[in-house]
């Protein structure tokens, strides 16, 4: 990969050498930080209510990048996200023999009603993500055009979220979050 970060430590752009072409749209952003007023009407431990994406706020970094570690088998660039009386410790990790990108994040969370999901704005284009469940797998379109679309704007998926066009795709895998949401190209976790 060839990536270069802005200043509030998100991703603007992340080119993938062997496939010849952006992971990320033209202008937009990966790895955004996006904090969301979580005040749902009903079953405040349990529910995401729709209007959420009302209030937003991002996640920004302190102080520029550190280089933790670079040596013939991965390089670690850590990135400090403060927010409020919160702080987001997070290590990205590149492999020399895999295209895979890791992201440690510890966050010490002090917030109350508050949601934190990491976005991926892609250059895919796919009317449809795939998610990992117990025993195999579920399709959700990435569109809103129907009612019921709108009643599955949060999808539950326990290892990975797929989003992929004929030739390309990009898949978000986890070990300790289970709620995705993919709307048109935008991928978080």
């Amino acid at each position: 990969y060839s990536v270069s970060w802005n200043e509030d430590g998100q991703i603007e752009k992340l080119f993938d050498k062997r496939a010849g072409r952006s992971v990320l749209k033209d202008g937009q952003l990966g790895n955004v930080l996006e904090v969301f007023e979580d005040k749902p009407v009903n079953y405040d431990a349990w529910d995401i209510d729709i209007f959420y994406t009302q209030k937003m706020e991002t996640a920004k970094a302190q102080a520029a990048p550190e280089v933790v570690e670079s040596n013939s088998l991965r390089t670690v660039v850590r990135f400090v996200y403060p927010y409020r009386k919160s702080k987001i410790t997070q290590d990205v990790i590149f492999y020399a023999h895999t295209p895979a990108i890791d992201f440690d994040t510890q966050v010490d969370w002090h917030e109350d009603h508050r949601l934190l999901k990491a976005a991926f704005y892609t250059d895919i284009r796919s009317t449809k993500a795939t998610y990992d469940i117990q025993f195999g797998h579920v399709e959700r379109p990435t569109h809103w055009n129907q009612s019921w679309d709108w009643a599955r704007f949060e999808v539950c998926g326990h290892k990975w979220a797929d989003l992929s066009e004929t030739g390309y795709g990009v898949s978000l895998l986890n070990n300790c979050k289970y709620g995705y949401n993919i709307k048109d190209n935008a991928m978080k976790l």
